[in-house]
């Protein structure tokens, strides 16, 4: 199966956008949908909370997609965040899951969420390309310290997805829902990854 680049997911996202007329928020919506099917089928195996840890990018936004799905499911959630989301599709997404009344808490170390059944680590995306410190590591530190398994939305926090290596630290999921195809880091972060499903976005993969 062919892989991704950074710069190759960033320029399939950009032809959806701009060529296909996909505006990103549909994109967005399209994989918090893929994601949360799948946190449904781990959900059935484990009792409790569902703790989606959601950080200012794509990814935080897809993570309070996420949750909107599964509060729709009927399950519980919990959003912890690191920082306020950043672009339009993002904050749209945060506006939403607010509206709905789903509980949205910034997230502390020293007030961390209670022992959840689930993370869903929606934290970093395939953008992080340097050291990973302050919140984010004490986010990343708290989700591998849980003791719950953990669900990575396009590959786990902290994992460079051109080579495989973390950045200072990185999650260690259980399963990893990685959108239209592999990432070109994914065959060496394979200790980090989990179980590896390839979603898509509701747009062909490029070829």
């Amino acid at each position: 199966m062919r892989t991704l680049t950074r710069a190759q997911a960033r320029a399939h996202d950009a032809h959806c956008i701009e060529v296909l007329g996909m505006p990103r928020l549909l994109l967005m919506e399209n994989a918090a949908s893929a994601v949360a099917r799948e946190v449904l089928l781990v959900a059935d195996r484990h009792v409790g909370e569902i703790v989606i840890v959601c950080g200012e990018g794509d990814n935080g936004g897809d993570g309070f997609a996420i949750a909107r799905h599964l509060c729709a499911a009927g399950r519980s959630v919990r959003v912890a965040t690191i920082g306020e989301p950043r672009g339009d599709a993002a904050r749209t997404m945060a506006h939403i899951a607010r509206s709905m009344g789903l509980p949205v808490t910034a997230f502390t170390p020293v007030e961390p969420p209670r022992a959840p059944g689930i993370v869903v680590d929606a934290l970093l995306g395939t953008g992080c390309d340097r050291a990973v410190v302050g919140r984010h590591r004490e986010a990343i530190e708290w989700m591998n310290g849980c003791g719950a398994p953990i669900v990575s939305v396009d590959l786990p926090s902290g994992i460079d997805a051109d080579t495989g290596q973390p950045h200072g630290c990185a999650v260690r999921a259980a399963l990893t829902v990685t959108f239209v195809a592999p990432k070109a880091g994914f065959e060496a972060a394979a200790r980090w990854l989990g179980a590896v499903v390839v979603a898509g976005i509701g747009a062909p993969a490029p070829q």
